[in-house]
């Protein structure tokens, strides 16, 4: 884990995108929407009854999401926001990336907590649910709002301030 650290510690500054983002916002985009993709594969897959491909695919995201929190999001968001967290939101420079990080923490753990359900029995059933499909698509449309924040958060930080 120290060595991917170290990896991700010595990428390139200069982003690839050309929006004056560094190297790790611009990657971090990148697997982000690829991951929105997925994430559709994997509704696409449950819908056709491949509910096992379905739970493979949903969790990968889910845990390649964690990876680029821990090394990506929650660095920038603790160097670029939280320093200034008392006037958050008076400027969207502050405001997305709250939103953004309050919605994905969200939408993180109900991830977290569908899988544990699904796929083990460390939970008792009291706490498990049974409408799968009403905490799947919650989860989902949580998602999707979530990748748009992100979006919007890259552009408050990158793109906007160019302009």
């Amino acid at each position: 884990m120290e060595l991917l650290i170290d990896c991700v510690v010595s990428l390139p500054v200069k982003g690839f995108l050309g929006t004056g983002a560094t190297f790790e916002a611009d990657l971090n985009l990148v697997v982000q929407l690829a991951m929105a993709v997925a994430l559709v594969a994997g509704v696409l897959l449950a819908k056709q009854k491949r509910y096992r491909a379905h739970g493979i695919c949903q969790t990968t995201v889910l845990l390649l999401n964690l990876l680029m929190i821990g090394l990506v999001m929650w660095p920038s968001f603790r160097r670029q926001v939280t320093p200034r967290f008392a006037r958050a939101f008076h400027r969207s420079y502050y405001a997305v990336p709250v939103i953004h990080a309050a919605l994905g923490v969200a939408a993180e753990l109900l991830g977290l907590y569908i899988v544990l359900v699904a796929a083990t029995n460390v939970l008792p059933v009291w706490l498990r649910f049974r409408k799968w499909k009403r905490w799947m698509r919650t989860e989902f449309v949580l998602w999707l709002v979530v990748v748009i924040t992100g979006v919007g958060t890259y552009y408050a930080w990158y793109i906007a301030p160019f302009r």
